[in-house]
């Protein structure tokens, strides 16, 4: 097991000494360009998933995924506001709402449900996302204020966050946060295990060198706060840290990030030891659990092969150590394809031990024995109906 962890952790050294970090143009096609203002994004996608009876009978299925509500303004320049609200399948949540500040051109403010700064901002080309997003430690939005400082090729964030972006017991949300309910499958907890996020800190420094055909980050953060329990009326303690890195090189793109948590749970004094050595989270309508304690490894590779409009993509995510009881693991390969507004995923995912892929696992680091597959053809469609051009020519006329 020792050699196992120490090749993994070689392997993401030498991930961090090489790697890079995509940019931001590497979202999906719902992310707002610099000149969008108000608009709709909608998705389907087929599916074909290998645990679903009869999947292999009718060769899969076509499914409605999201209807996406965005938009975002600015006032002289200086203060700003954005918001996007996703309807899915019986449930719908706020991906993100705030307000901000231009302090000047090197600083700025963000209040509201912004986005927490920890590693690597987001999961780029796939729209699965990796193991780190579905344990809380990326891409993640939670309701507090944020300061970004860029100063001679460094970046520098600092965040306060209250409280999670939704209900504790509420398991429809966009990302990944603390659940103070129960999950389903063979470890369901009882009510004792009530936790929720409160009293958070981030810190986050990055450095940004580049070249004429090139750009690298490497980049170090930090997370602590506070996780009350609602039974015992006391606080535990969460803790995180990473160690993120990549380049942009030419039509090759690459990243890396190491991870490291810990949770401490208030619970109830006859909590046994499964319970502390598990906590409870949801996401995408799901709850499920993680060990309170682990390391993470991720990357992702691409390569444009007609620029944005055509690229490859792997993405690979691991989970050990701390107290999971075996690793869990995700793999993602597919092809993206981008015509301005119009955009289409062809993926595979294949998932060890992976809760969120099939639920066929309780949780992360279970020791389940599941190995899923699953095939997705995702088609995204985003409808600008404002952008700055149709504000001037408001103006004018």
């Amino acid at each position: 097991m020792m050699k196992a962890q120490n090749r993994i952790l070689l392997l993401m050294v030498f991930g961090i000494l090489v790697s890079i970090s995509l940019k931001a143009q590497h979202r999906p096609v719902d992310a707002l360009n610099v000149s969008d203002r108000f608009g709709l994004t909608t998705m389907s996608y087929y599916t074909y998933r290998n645990w679903i009876e009869g999947s292999s009978s009718t060769k899969g299925s076509m499914r409605f995924d999201s209807f996406r509500i965005w938009a975002k303004t600015d006032v002289n320049k200086k203060f700003f506001g954005a918001v996007q609200y996703r309807f899915y399948e019986g449930w719908q949540t706020p991906a993100h709402m705030y307000v901000g500040m231009n302090i000047d051109e090197k600083n700025t403010l963000q209040l509201g449900q912004t986005w927490v700064p920890f590693g690597i901002g987001y999961q780029p080309f796939d729209d699965w996302g990796n193991i780190a997003f579905y344990v809380g430690l990326q891409d993640d939005y939670d309701y507090g204020l944020t300061w970004q400082g860029v100063f001679e090729g460094f970046t520098f964030h600092v965040g306060f966050f209250k409280n999670q972006q939704l209900s504790s017991s509420s398991p429809f949300r966009y990302d990944t946060d603390v659940f103070s309910g129960d999950v389903s499958g063979d470890y369901l907890f009882s009510s004792a295990i009530k936790n929720q996020e409160v009293n958070q800190i981030n810190l986050r420094a990055e450095f940004n060198p580049s070249g004429d055909n090139w750009e690298m980050q490497f980049g170090i953060s930090g997370m602590g706060g506070d996780l009350y329990n609602q039974t015992t009326d006391r606080n535990g303690t969460r803790y995180a840290s990473a160690l993120h890195a990549g380049i942009d090189f030419g039509r090759f793109h690459y990243n890396a990030q190491g991870t490291w948590y810990k949770y401490t749970q208030a619970l109830v004094d006859t909590a046994t030891q499964d319970q502390k050595d598990f906590i409870n989270v949801s996401s995408w309508a799901f709850a499920y659990e993680i060990p309170v304690s682990s390391s993470i490894f991720t990357t992702s590779a691409a390569f444009d092969i007609i620029g944005e409009k055509l690229t490859i993509h792997a993405n690979y995510s691991y989970l050990w150590g701390g107290t999971s009881q075996k690793s869990s693991q995700l793999f993602t390969a597919g092809i993206r394809t981008l015509w301005d507004s119009f955009e289409v995923f062809a993926e595979a995912y294949y998932g060890e031990n992976d809760p969120q892929l099939s639920g066929n696992s309780s949780g992360y680091g279970r020791s389940s024995g599941s190995y899923d597959l699953r095939i997705d053809v995702r088609f995204f469609y985003k409808l600008k109906i404002i952008n700055e051009n149709t504000l001037e020519r408001m103006k004018k006329k």
